[in-house]
């Protein structure tokens, strides 16, 4: 996924959202929602694809995940799966965004991830040019991003963040850092010895 098509999901994303929202009689220009992109293009939000190894960027699917402000609260039942469907309907896999740009947005949830304590403190907001709605986007952290990639480390996860660390944009003894700080009992035992050798092995 390059940059153009990220910001295309983006935009669609907010446009859908916003749309929905405003229908429900919320003033979407002084109450925008909240965009997370929480996958491996979150990585986006920090560097270009230009410069970054080919493995983070070859995904052509989008993780967004949405941090609903209070009003939302009032106006859905439960705002955050709402707007994460409505997302995953309008372009999302076998739809006709994906069949006419090659590239998708999947709805989830912002724990859907595993992440360290305080990642909300390190969110990296972006702006979008050509964004038509006044919604935020934000992006993890590159080191909560690949310490959330440890806690599941599928092959596609292993390749994601070895290339990460031999391009030395992620070192290693911040990284291990960041994963001691995640407090979630789906990192079971097992899964923390398992990032703990993948990181020995540097």
């Amino acid at each position: 996924m390059n940059r153009e098509q990220f910001y295309h999901l983006l935009r669609a994303s907010a446009e859908i959202v916003e749309t929905q929202r405003a229908w429900r009689g919320i003033d979407v220009d002084a109450e925008p929602t909240r965009i997370l992109v929480i996958g491996s293009q979150s990585i986006l939000g920090s560097w270009s694809e230009e410069y970054l190894p080919a493995d983070t960027t070859s995904s052509v699917e989008m993780d967004v995940a949405f941090m609903p402000v209070p009003v939302d609260e009032y106006a859905f039942d439960v705002p955050a799966q709402e707007f994460a469907d409505w997302v995953e309907a309008n372009i999302g896999e076998e739809t006709r965004f994906h069949d006419s740009f090659s590239v998708y947005a999947q709805g989830v949830e912002a724990n859907t991830a595993i992440l360290p304590t305080g990642w909300q403190q390190r969110l990296i907001e972006i702006r979008v040019p050509q964004l038509k709605t006044k919604t935020r986007v934000y992006c993890l952290d590159p080191y909560d991003l690949c310490a959330a990639k440890l806690t599941r480390l599928e092959e596609k996860d292993r390749r994601y963040v070895t290339s990460l660390i031999e391009s030395g944009d992620i070192e290693i003894d911040k990284l291990r850092k960041r994963v001691l700080m995640i407090d979630d009992r789906r990192f079971t035992i097992p899964l923390r010895a398992q990032s703990e050798d993948f990181l020995n092995a540097f």
